[in-house]
């Protein structure tokens, strides 16, 4: 299954990034590079990155900025858990606890 439980850790919740785990990068596509982020199973989509570089080991950090920011901020608390959706290449899922 291609959908991971993302602790949204302070530094995610306050920068509004973060980072796949191991066991799930291989559901992101290896290229560096623009995808959409789907804020809600119906909610915005906004332009987002794949960064490869970011983590040592290589593994995804999706970036989405300032809007995704704002929006952990008003669905979440710092350390809740977000259902990531990752099976699509170009589409990524986040889901909100209404949506779980």
């Amino acid at each position: 299954m291609s959908v991971f439980s993302l602790t949204l850790h302070p530094t995610y919740y306050k920068k509004g990034f973060f980072n796949v785990t191991v066991d799930f990068d291989r559901f992101v596509r290896s290229q560096e590079g623009n995808v959409f982020l789907r804020l809600g199973s119906g909610g915005p989509q906004i332009q987002g990155r794949i960064d490869r570089r970011a983590n040592r080991n290589g593994t995804a950090r999706i970036i989405g900025g300032a809007k995704l920011r704002d929006w952990f901020q008003k669905h979440y608390r710092p350390m809740d858990v977000v259902a990531v959706d990752l099976s699509s290449p170009e589409i990524i899922i986040l889901h909100t606890q209404t949506d779980q």
